[in-house]
């Protein structure tokens, strides 16, 4: 603090340090900036939800109103994706029909499609009313990625209702994966697993994307907003980069999908900023 008082007097010189003056001189400059206390919207998420109450295993992938085809011949196909797997089946689990065996679970998915615009921002469709489930084994029985003991009957093993997990009406893809003897805990092992079902989604995903808005039975709309002023909150969530059949991957071209992702191992297992519509849309994808 300085402080200066005089009654009187003539041919006065004060000297003060130059930081002292260069402190008045921010402090005034801030004073006569105008304040900004707008909010910003940086980009926005548009996410169009369409109604499937209805799934046929058919000759081709397609969406007739609320009946979702899909093709059966893609888990052929799928084996193409990596050497490592042998065989894939689909079957479909209706919802008063899962007291059922399942192998190892890897991933309960939505089905989602980008419209327009990257991960976070633009517009995503997707279908309510179905997931997918990917299990699997490999060539000798074991289970895929086995941490938790997955595998057992379906409705004991699963907590439906919770976010994450299929709803009380929800049909499910079950897309079952054998990998190559002893491949189950490795890293390459689930990736290829979690290629399948990329490869398969990919069929809906096509024409999902080109459905019109005017058919959508809900859109929701989120805000990704800066407002100054206001403090800044920072959700730290930790994930696994262990190795083995512990991976992430980050920032696929598809929500929740495989291409185009980043592995978290391969960064190094660095932090990544992430906006919470980004996180909403899909871009953390776990392999077990």
């Amino acid at each position: 603090m300085f402080k200066l008082a005089v009654s009187q007097a003539k041919g006065v010189v004060i000297e003060a340090p130059e930081k002292f003056l260069k402190a008045t001189q921010v402090r005034a400059i801030k004073q006569a900036a105008p304040s900004i206390t707008e909010e910003q919207e940086l980009r926005t998420l548009e996410i169009r939800e369409f109604c499937i109450n209805k799934i046929i295993l058919g000759e081709r992938t397609e969406i007739n109103g609320t009946t979702l085809t899909v093709d059966m011949a893609l888990a052929e196909k799928a084996l193409s994706v990596s050497p490592l797997v042998k065989k894939v089946a689909m079957d479909l689990i209706e919802p008063h029909q899962r007291n059922v065996p399942t192998h190892s679970m890897m991933d309960i998915l939505p089905v989602a499609a980008k419209v327009k615009g990257t991960l976070g921002e633009g517009i995503t469709n997707c279908l309510s009313g179905v997931v997918v489930v990917l299990t699997g084994t490999d060539e000798q029985g074991k289970q895929i990625s086995e941490f938790g003991s997955s595998h057992g009957i379906l409705a004991e093993k699963v907590k439906f209702g919770m976010p994450g997990t299929p709803g009380a009406r929800d049909i499910i893809l079950r897309i079952d994966v054998v990998l190559e003897a002893g491949t189950g805990m490795e890293r390459r092992g689930p990736l290829a697993a979690h290629q399948v079902c990329d490869f398969i989604l990919e069929d809906i995903r096509r024409l999902l994307s080109k459905l019109s808005a005017r058919q959508a039975a809900r859109v929701d709309t989120f805000r990704d907003v800066r407002r100054p002023g206001k403090p800044r909150i920072l959700i730290v969530k930790e994930v696994g980069g262990q190795g083995a059949m512990h991976e992430k991957l980050l920032l696929p071209a598809e929500p929740g999908g495989v291409r185009g992702a980043k592995s978290i191992i391969d960064l190094g297992n660095m932090p990544v900023v992430l906006s919470p519509n980004e996180v909403k849309d899909g871009a953390i994808h776990s392999m077990t």
